[in-house]
């Protein structure tokens, strides 16, 4: 019986042990536990912290870069386990001309460092850099603000934001931005220079002694940013430009083509009239408009064309075409009236193209009655350039056109294309179609002009009033180039000091 009891003892003393150790090891896996996630939760708070003081940084260091302030001086806040650190000479930027001056050669327009001002703790980086804040988290990175880089259409802006300085801190941090030099010109630039010039060089002039000047006409220009940030800045080039992004994931790079919209497409009366013109941009040489149609309707039901006088007007820098459709007074005509004019704004050369009698009803310059509504639909591209709508060559001066067209027209012209039946010579009274005679013109435009319509809209034109939004057209032609060329180029390089305290 004493062994039993002693039996019992021990297995007493035992269990309040195990008990004992097993309350220990649990308190201990809870604290522990518990110390790690607030340690998350305290870093997860300072990264947060730090990413909107850099998005603060961010404007503050516009105002400072761009010349609107000599100095500002940012809070950062606390550093927690990591640090903030302004390097010089992290990432680059590089602007090409492909086919610059259409010589066929590449130029160098610009290639310097970034710069960055960034918050590093364990695997997680946040960083100021071109003028954009962005974070990277093991193998990817995001945007967390847009940077200094604007490209719409054929425009690109890019006011290249750089940070020259080095330095680190940690704890409580403040920076304070200076500017190092005042905005330097990259392009456009007039800078001359001597007869070493080559293609090599970087910056202006080109390599062939070309001033860097706008518009640019040839050739298409790629954007290149290395960046431990490189997928974000892809990804900002794929959402936020027209151009073609590709990605070098092994040397940490991103780059965008720059392309620009190869012609208008469709569009309604609305961007088009009272001066709010479009501009087309991209036509390659020669007759490659491939269509140009209108349709006007009329406001309200029951609103006839009754004496309207309407068309369109493109220009270029030294070329003007305009065609102009009459409707005569009466109600319900049988006949309609379509002039061309084109002139040649260097020389004062002039063409004047008319058809008097076009039948109202059918064919591709025609009204049209539908659900009440009145159209008249203009179709300049149909047929061919031997069948279709013909005009004949004469002197002609109407009312209503938007452009002055009272200059003496010349008495024989050549057409010296190599398309449509050209090189062709016509005097006064020969014929040509609207295909032949549009697709002649537009290409006399060039590659850029700007197209705009004109109509008549009560008073002398009855009280004809158009449905704008309703009233719709289309103008497309062959791009040149590949697409792949940009028109303006505006490059500035500002440069800012960061000292972190």
């Amino acid at each position: 019986m004493m062994g039993s009891d002693t039996d019992r003892a021990v297995s007493s003393v035992v269990g309040v042990v195990l008990l004992l150790g097993i309350t220990i090891l649990g308190t201990g896996v809870v604290v522990g536990l518990g110390s790690q996630a607030f340690a998350d939760a305290e870093r997860g708070a300072t990264v947060s912290q730090a990413g909107h003081s850099l998005t603060q940084f961010d404007s503050k260091a516009a105002i400072v870069a761009l010349g609107e302030s000599s100095s500002q001086r940012v809070d950062l806040g606390p550093s927690g386990n990591g640090e903030f650190v302004t390097d010089g000479d992290a990432g680059w930027l590089r602007i090409v001309h492909q086919n610059a001056t259409g010589s066929g050669q590449n130029e160098t327009i610009y290639n310097a460092s970034l710069g960055s001002v960034s918050y590093r703790n364990d695997d997680v980086v946040i960083g100021y850099q071109g003028g954009g804040v962005w974070e990277r988290r093991d193998n990817g990175s995001v945007m967390r603000s847009p940077p200094e880089f604007n490209y719409r259409g054929a425009t690109l802006t890019l006011p290249v934001m750089r940070v020259t300085s080095d330095s680190r801190a940690s704890g409580p941090t403040t920076a304070l931005v200076t500017r190092q030099n005042d905005s330097r010109q990259v392009f456009p630039n007039a800078s001359a220079s001597d007869a070493d010039e080559n293609w090599s060089d970087e910056g202006a002039p080109y390599g062939d002694n070309t001033a860097y000047e706008n518009p640019v006409t040839s050739g298409n220009v790629t954007v290149t940013v290395k960046s431990q940030f490189y997928q974000a800045w892809a990804e900002y080039f794929r959402t936020r430009t027209t151009g073609e992004v590709s990605v070098d994931h092994d040397r940490n790079r991103a780059s965008v083509e720059l392309v620009t919209v190869a012609s208008i497409g469709e569009f309604t009366l609305n961007d088009v009239i009272s001066n709010d013109r479009l501009t087309a941009r991209g036509q390659a040489p020669g007759h490659s408009l491939t269509d140009f149609n209108v349709t006007f309707q009329t406001e309200s039901q029951g609103s006839g064309f009754n004496n309207y006088d309407g068309g369109f007007y493109l220009e270029s820098d030294q070329h003007q075409f305009e065609y102009l459709v009459h409707v005569p007074s009466g109600g319900n005509p049988d006949h309609l009236e379509l002039y061309m004019f084109y002139r040649n704004t260097e020389t004062n050369e002039q063409h004047v193209w008319a058809n008097k009698s076009v039948d109202a009803d059918t064919g591709p310059v025609r009204i049209e009655e539908s659900n009440g509504a009145s159209r008249l639909v203009v179709d300049l591209t149909a047929g061919d350039a031997t069948n279709g709508l013909n005009l004949t060559y004469q002197d002609a001066s109407p009312d209503g056109t938007e452009l002055d067209w009272n200059q003496p027209f010349a008495t024989d012209i050549d057409f010296n294309h190599t398309a449509d039946g050209e090189p062709r010579t016509f005097v006064e009274n020969d014929s040509a179609t609207t295909y032949l005679l549009t697709r002649h013109y537009v290409a006399k435009l060039g590659d850029e002009f700007t197209v705009n319509a004109h109509g008549t809209t009560g008073g002398s034109g009855g009280g004809v009033h158009l449905d704008h939004a309703a009233s719709k057209g289309v103008l497309d032609y062959d791009p040149g180039a590949g697409g792949t060329y940009i028109t303006y180029l505006h490059v500035t390089e500002n440069e800012i000091q960061v000292e972190l305290d």
